[in-house]
């Protein structure tokens, strides 16, 4: 395994735990070796700190994946599904069950690897999608080997009864059409289905997710989202905001004991780039417990996610309605103080530090038509996913919208990513989704 040094000084970051050094930080050049290879770092004295692998040809020129020195084997098939059963393993102790993120890079000491878990029905049969994004090249490099790795994970998972779904019953799905692989050097390529003994197609399925408030509710029943896993974003869905719909749920909980409801008069939510409508949804399923009447808008410039939205909804309500909008342009019809619950969910306005400045313009301009439009007593659940903005930066766009709707609002609460996507204190960059939740008065 090739050897690294730091410079003299340059440890300190790594020592703490942060799992990447920057190519300035080493002593020497980092050219000559092949992306993706296996490397272990020392400090500038010799002594062992790190292994994990490196990129010549990135600015972040090595990714950690142990810190401990007894770990060898680590671009193993064997040691990297150790890794994610320990991973799987964690989000089944935190209570998640059916479809739920597995792996989320640097906070499971996979950096570069994202795993999510799809579980959907058919015949009377269970079965599981993994749907997985190499976004670096040391885990292209380890995940060509694909298919050994996640069978002994799938086989490991079922023998010890933390799934009920074996190998037969998985599919595969590699997604690695984003552009961030670039930065790498890597290829963009097609979503490609590496496995799928049962030839099941992934465009139309009905995948089965967990009431955020079954708990709550005391409940195992589950939502239903028809999802096309192929085309859909990231790797076909997101999972990633679980927590903020709950908190969301939990602020109307006062709002429905004191005031009465009723189909003339119902709770009216609207859904601002809805996707597929996983937000309003998970409401919507809370609201139907509670017998509440309430009506949804979903407003997205797709076509596509508006119809799945749609879709989705369409079992809990029939009153839904759809508007194709561009939420920056095209939401002056809609009327001022019409609806108790606004939700704002992006796409990342923010992409790098040099998109800061119109970025943010962007989440300011969404955020004014949210407090425009939302009624006194309702609630505001605004996002931003772009890792690069600072929860104090977008707190100043949010002031500024505020400031211009007229709204007299209070911040009742933040949030940020669910429970199965953890994240390490010491890598803030993890951190990339934010929610502030604003009350009106």
């Amino acid at each position: 395994m090739r050897i690294w040094k730091l410079k003299k000084g340059s440890d300190q970051r790594l020592r703490s735990r942060h799992p990447w050094v920057f190519s300035n930080e080493l002593m020497d050049s980092p050219r000559g070796l092949t992306p993706g290879e296996l490397v272990e770092v020392h400090d500038y004295q010799g002594h062992f700190i790190a292994r994990g692998y490196g990129n010549p040809h990135s600015l972040i020129a090595f990714r950690a994946m142990t810190f401990e020195l007894k770990d060898f084997e680590i671009g193993s098939p064997t040691y990297v599904s150790s890794k994610l059963y320990t991973a799987w393993e964690k989000r089944i102790h935190l209570g998640f069950q059916d479809s739920f993120r597995i792996c989320f890079s640097e906070a499971d000491s996979l950096p570069g690897l994202i795993l999510d878990r799809y579980v959907f029905e058919k015949n009377g049969e269970r079965f599981q999608v993994l749907s997985y994004q190499l976004l670096t090249y040391g885990m292209n490099r380890i995940f060509e080997q694909a298919t050994e790795i996640y069978q002994k994970l799938v086989e490991g998972v079922f023998s010890q009864k933390l799934s009920d779904i074996d190998w037969e019953h998985t599919i595969l799905l590699q997604r690695n059409d984003v552009n961030i692989r670039k930065l790498e050097g890597l290829e963009v390529e097609e979503p490609k289905v590496i496995y799928n003994p049962k030839d099941i197609s992934l465009t139309d399925l009905t995948i089965l997710i967990p009431s955020v408030m079954a708990t709550t509710l005391n409940t195992t029943e589950t939502l239903k989202f028809n999802v096309n896993l192929i085309e859909g974003q990231k790797t076909g869905f997101f999972l990633d905001q679980t927590h903020n719909i709950r908190l969301l749920i939990q602020s109307l909980e006062g709002l429905i004991r004191v005031k009465q409801f009723t189909k003339e008069k119902p709770l009216k939510i609207v859904d601002l780039c809805c996707y597929m409508g996983q937000w309003s949804a998970q409401v919507a399923f809370y609201l139907n417990k509670k017998e509440i009447p309430f009506e949804v808008l979903l407003v997205d410039v797709s076509e596509l996610a508006l119809e799945k939205a749609k879709e989705n909804l369409k079992q809990y309500t029939s009153k839904v309605t759809v508007m194709k909008a561009d939420v920056l342009k095209d939401l002056g019809p809609i009327e001022s103080n019409s609806f108790d619950v606004v939700i704002s969910d992006p796409p990342a306005f923010v992409k790098n530090k040099k998109d800061m400045e119109s970025g943010l313009h962007g989440y300011m301009k969404l955020n004014e038509q949210a407090f425009r439009i939302v009624k006194a007593k309702g609630v505001v659940a605004s996002c931003t996913c772009s890792g690069v903005v600072q929860v104090t930066d977008f707190k100043n766009s949010l002031r500024k919208s505020i400031l211009r709707s007229g709204k007299k609002v209070q911040l009742i609460c933040e949030g940020g990513l669910g429970w199965d996507h953890p994240s390490l204190i010491q890598f803030p960059e993890g951190q990339y989704l934010k929610m502030l939740l604003h009350k009106v008065d």
